[in-house]
């Protein structure tokens, strides 16, 4: 009988409570996602710190496969989070991950006497007659309302490194100067979907432009 020299799984098991991804990864990228508000993806963690950007080197650089599995892993250990992060939610289809974020963060803080609307017309634009926004909050008391865009594809600086950035960053540009003067959009940068602090910054300054009075809002 020929011996069979490939490695056997059953002869050789993994340890108890144990898989091929150290439980700290697994644990830091559920860190990550509760942080954010997504299942952050692997574009995402360049802007979560030097933890998080060794996270996407080990994973998510490598290739299709390793990033899937990793995904499938931290599923198993924290079910809550889906090993993709549809952006169908709600009834709505959102285009980013990035807007998604927002929308859940803006979710939890809006008022209830405030309106939230999801991809709304933009009326009065000087050079588009069919516009959307990504939101626009709004009240009924005060008759005022606010635009928020969502520029998913560049940080703060609104720097292009990237092919594709470069390639979209003209069209970004007629996108947020389409507005008119008295309607200027507040502007949520990729980097601030990562960071709790702006985010929730940014919106509350979009909820308290449309509030009666003033409206002070919780974190």
């Amino acid at each position: 009988m020929t011996t069979d020299y490939r490695f056997d799984p059953l002869q050789f098991p993994m340890p108890a409570r144990t898989g091929l991804f150290p439980r700290r990864d697994i644990d830091l990228y559920a860190e990550l996602s509760a942080r954010v508000g997504v299942c952050v993806h692997g574009f995402m963690l360049a802007d979560l710190g030097r933890k998080a950007w060794d996270l996407r080197k080990k994973y998510w650089q490598p290739g299709e496969g390793a990033w899937t599995a990793f995904r499938e892993a931290v599923h198993q250990c924290y079910p809550h989070l889906p090993a993709e992060e549809k952006l169908a939610q709600d009834g709505h289809e959102f285009d980013s991950l990035y807007e998604l974020a927002v929308y859940r963060r803006l979710k939890s803080m809006l008022p209830s006497t405030l309106k939230l609307d999801i991809h709304p017309a933009v009326k009065g634009c000087a050079f588009q007659e069919e516009a959307f926004a990504d939101f626009k909050v709004s009240s009924a008391q005060s008759d005022k309302s606010c635009f928020i865009e969502v520029v998913g594809l560049f940080d703060r600086t609104f720097t292009a490194y990237s092919s594709t950035q470069k390639e979209r960053k003209d069209e970004t540009l007629r996108r947020l100067h389409r507005y008119p003067t008295h309607q200027r959009p507040i502007l949520i940068f990729k980097d601030m979907v990562c960071d709790p602090e702006q985010v929730v910054g940014a919106l509350r300054q979009a909820i308290e432009a449309v509030a009666e009075d003033g409206l002070r809002t919780a974190a």
